[in-house]
């Protein structure tokens, strides 16, 4: 009965049980209508979406500070930097000095004209000045205007009010003007009286009748003329310095440019450390610099933009100068004054954009100039071997295979046959005998240096001041070669000379060999990777693309920031990007003329007695009798690549590198051709014995 008067359980049927909205039904209907098909409790692909469960923290706790981070903190100076830093206040001094006299010297030139002036408009002065003071007494000026006004309306009793307000001022102030009058009259009768020395009374009347002359000109007419103009230039401030990024393109918010720290003054300009964006480093701003320096409103060469050395790649310094630095005047060399350089320390190379000493080091390196010609080459390579010849402990050597004379002052330091200057195949030779006289360097001064290191002169079994000022057989030498291209691509001598040059690259560093290797021709071939990987000490000026700077400089130097490729071929002669010693440094070499490297080679040969020892070089061979000599008894000849072992077996250091192609190329010079040679039935290329000795004979007929 119970089941006939509620019905059906809700799990038999469940439909008989469930409230229906008809609302929603008949919402449902018409959207069925219209193509649309709604969601409810049945619709199997809708589901419930759990609610999101959040994990631990990740970020690290905040940690208070404590007293090494504060200990840790970068500081910045206490006092600016050209007053702390010798160099640059000699500089400050200097250029103050120089104003000063420029200015004084100027204007005392002019004193005739300024006395003419001031001789005209004092008197007006004068009369002007007493008119003045008659006025402010009378108090004729303080309300005419109101009393005038009075008149006018033909209104007596405001005028007279206003007259009697002016007596009221005048009644005291004709007392000051009085009590003046009679202090400046006593003050010119001190003056005119012998109360008073000269030296008091001429710089007071000089300044009353300036006063005179001041007050009695024309607005319009200074009595002193202007001396000079100031240049045009824009200090940098934050909102310049975000100005000139963001016309970069690469920000595109200026409040996103942050700064480490407060923009200050950094020699002859300004300096700004800015932190760009994130994702965008500051070689980005550096590839953009004519962007960065239109945006500024300055010429290139005054906008320096650089990166951080060890800082995060988006941090950038942008160093602005005062003028152009093409119009800077670089400090002078300090080695230009009587002074001596230690092979074993640095010494002042050149100048960075922001007239900063460069240091150079010579010990345990090599060096590398490359650029374009008209570049600076050579002008900054005889700075390098200027220094190294104010020591007097220093060995020279070098050859010139341009030919142009640009070494030739320092020919009086080189030993005899350690010297040459030109392009042809004798002076070429002659270097390639200067290489193997390094390479028999390098295999003598090893065991002596590891001698003297066992009794406690060195105890990193390197050459120090201590083993070369007692063993004469340890100098240091320092050797060059102009146009080093010449002999790596030597048809002959060039396989030789590239397998001679690595291993002095690598051995003489530390035996006191410096090599100074200068090139025009920037590629692989010239430079080859085992030559230029292996040498510290790299600088690369001005050059056309970025290939030419990472085959001089390094592989990823132009993508760390390094731009020669800015440089404009003879203006900027002598700037160029060091890499090897310290951060990688903008830098040109200090300007010595031709006269300057004259004086200071002659005052480096009179620091070693006026006299050059004589240097143990390698006899020279003779080709042809040498090949002579390697035939063996009862042979008419001999085959081209037992002759070339043979050479190489009985003269390595002379014919070790030698192959069988360049003896065909050199004794074809000679006269003597390859022909087929038999010998006991094995018929090769070669060179007869008979042949050898004509060659022989016609020349020493001639």
């Amino acid at each position: 009965m119970a089941d006939l008067a509620f019905g059906p359980p809700p799990g038999e049927d469940g439909k008989a049980t469930r409230i229906v909205d008809l609302n929603q039904r008949r919402a449902d209907r018409a959207a069925a209508a219209d193509g649309l098909v709604v969601a409810d409790d049945t619709d199997v692909e809708t589901t419930d979406v759990d609610d999101l469960v959040a994990g631990g923290p990740v970020d690290p706790p905040e940690v208070g500070v404590d007293l090494r981070g504060v200990l840790d903190e970068r500081r910045v100076p206490i006092l600016p930097t050209w007053l702390t830093h010798r160099d640059e206040l000699a500089q400050t001094m200097r250029w103050a000095g120089g104003t000063i006299g420029y200015h004084t010297g100027v204007h005392l030139v002019r004193l005739p004209i300024y006395a003419g002036k001031m001789a005209w408009y004092a008197p007006k002065g004068t009369i002007r000045a007493v008119g003045s003071a008659l006025g402010w007494a009378a108090a004729e000026r303080g309300n005419f205007a109101l009393r005038q006004d009075a008149a006018t309306r033909n209104d007596a009793r405001t005028w007279l009010e206003l007259d009697r307000h002016r007596q009221r001022q005048a009644a005291w102030r004709w007392w000051v003007l009085g009590a003046g009058a009679l202090g400046t009259g006593a003050g010119g009768l001190v003056i005119y009286s012998d109360l008073l020395p000269w030296w008091v009374r001429l710089p007071a009347l000089a300044g009353g009748i300036l006063a005179a002359s001041r007050y009695g000109r024309p607005v319009d007419k200074p009595i002193m003329a202007r001396t000079v103009r100031r240049a045009r230039y824009r200090k940098l401030t934050a909102e310049l310095t975000r100005r000139g990024i963001m016309a970069t393109g690469e920000v595109k918010r200026p409040e996103d440019i942050h700064f480490e720290h407060e923009i200050r003054r950094e020699g002859p300009g300004y300096l700004a450390v800015a932190d760009l964006p994130d994702g965008v480093i500051a070689t980005d701003i550096i590839d953009k610099r004519p962007q960065l320096a239109g945006g500024l409103r300055l010429p290139l060469d005054q906008v320096w933009p650089d990166v951080l050395p060890r800082e995060h790649p988006s941090r950038m310094a942008l160093w602005v100068a005062d003028k152009p630095v093409s119009a800077l005047k670089q400090p002078r060399w300090p080695l230009l004054r009587e002074a001596t350089t230690d092979y074993f320390k640095p010494f002042c190379y050149g100048f960075d954009p922001r007239m900063r000493q460069v240091m150079y080091q010579l010990d345990e390196r090599n060096s590398l100039f490359a650029g374009v010609p008209g570049s600076g080459k050579s002008l900054s390579a005889r700075v390098v071997l200027v220094g190294a010849a104010l020591d007097p402990l220093v060995t020279f050597a070098g050859f010139d295979l341009a030919g142009r004379g640009d070494f030739d002052m320092f020919e009086p330091l080189c030993a005899p046959g350690l010297f040459g200057s030109g392009a042809d195949d004798a002076t070429k030779q002659a270097a390639y005998r200067m290489i193997l006289w390094l390479l028999a360097e390098c295999d003598t001064r090893g065991p002596l240096i590891k001698h003297y290191a066992k009794q406690g002169l060195n105890s990193e079994n390197k050459l120090n001041r201590t083993i070369a000022t007692r063993d004469p057989r340890l100098r240091p030498i320092v050797a060059w070669i102009d146009e080093v291209q010449e002999l790596i691509t030597d048809p002959e001598l060039g396989k030789a000379v590239k397998a001679a040059l690595i291993s002095i690259i690598k051995r003489g560093r530390a035996l006191g060999i410096h090599l100074v290797l200068m090139t025009q021709r920037i590629d692989a071939p010239s430079l080859p990777k085992g030559v230029t990987s292996n040498i510290a000490l790299r600088t690369c000026l001005a050059v056309p693309s970025h290939t030419e700077v990472e085959l001089a400089l390094g592989t990823g130097t132009y993508r760390a920031g390094a731009r020669p490729t800015a440089f404009e071929i003879g203006v900027d002669a002598g700037w160029g990007v060091r890499v090897g010693y310290g951060p990688m440094t903008t830098v040109r070499a200090a300007y010595l003329d031709r006269s300057a490297v004259e004086r200071l080679c002659t005052r480096g040969l009179a620091l070693r007695g006026g006299t050059v020892e004589a240097a143990d070089l390698p006899p020279e061979r003779d080709l042809l009798a040498d090949v002579l000599a390697v035939i063996d008894p009862g042979r008419e000849g001999i085959h081209r690549d037992p002759c070339a072992r043979a050479l190489a077996d009985r003269w390595p250091g002379v014919y070790g590198q030698w192959t069988a192609d360049m003896l065909s190329s050199r004794l074809g010079k000679d006269g003597v051709r390859t022909v087929t040679v038999n010998l006991g039935g094995d018929r090769q290329r070669g060179w007869r014995r008979e042949h050898l000795t004509t060659a022989i004979e016609a020349r020493t007929d001639r």
